[in-house]
């Protein structure tokens, strides 16, 4: 059955991402080791900022901590986006194609200034990011939430992600669900499934 409705994930999905790229520019920008900013990122600071109990303006201070010297919340934030590579273009595009026939929307477990590395131009609509919502995959409660903004029933979702664990959840929702590892076996799959 076609679904109603096509989730994207956003990291290792539409954004690839390099963890020791981001240490990597947070070394380089502010002489720190490398080992303390993994560290960083290993504590709860991340989880809390993908859970909207933090924001830039946290990592600011511990990376001036960390510095020893000011930090601003726009460097911070920076620095965090800096995890990113260049956007996977093609599968924006087969995104943009599948708008055509159903609903293509976003969930992710980001803060939802990620939204500033997207290509121009590019939609997911609606964006459900895990800090406004404040619910990490593969919770229950996350799925649950995009649910009721899309205001559909899990039997009409079809999500795409690159975790076995949240493909996992989400298939027990009833969720149909896409386990991301390239374009051309996801174009495959969605064939499949009578989307363009």
């Amino acid at each position: 059955m076609r679904p109603a409705a096509v989730l994207f994930d956003l990291g290792g999905v539409l954004l690839p991402f390099d963890r020791e790229r981001r240490v990597a520019a947070i070394v380089s920008q502010l002489g720190v080791e490398a080992d303390d900013v993994r560290a960083l990122f290993d504590g709860p600071l991340p989880r809390r900022l993908d859970l909207g109990e933090a924001d830039e303006g946290d990592f600011a201070a511990a990376f001036a901590e960390m510095a020893d010297r000011p930090i601003t919340p726009a460097t911070a934030r920076a620095l965090i986006l800096s995890v990113f590579e260049p956007p996977n273009e093609a599968l924006w595009q087969i995104a943009a194609t599948l708008r055509q026939a159903v609903i293509v929307g976003g969930l992710s477990d980001n803060p939802a200034f990620v939204a500033s590395v997207f290509p121009d131009g590019a939609l997911l609509d609606p964006m459900i990011f895990s800090s406004e919502i404040g619910a990490l995959k593969p919770s229950d409660t996350a799925f649950a939430a995009a649910e009721a903004r899309l205001g559909l029933g899990g039997d009409a979702v079809l999500f795409i992600d690159d975790g076995p664990a949240n493909i996992a959840a989400a298939r027990r929702r009833g969720w149909d669900a896409i386990r991301f590892t390239d374009n051309v076996a996801l174009v495959a799959e969605l064939a499949a499934r009578g989307l363009p």
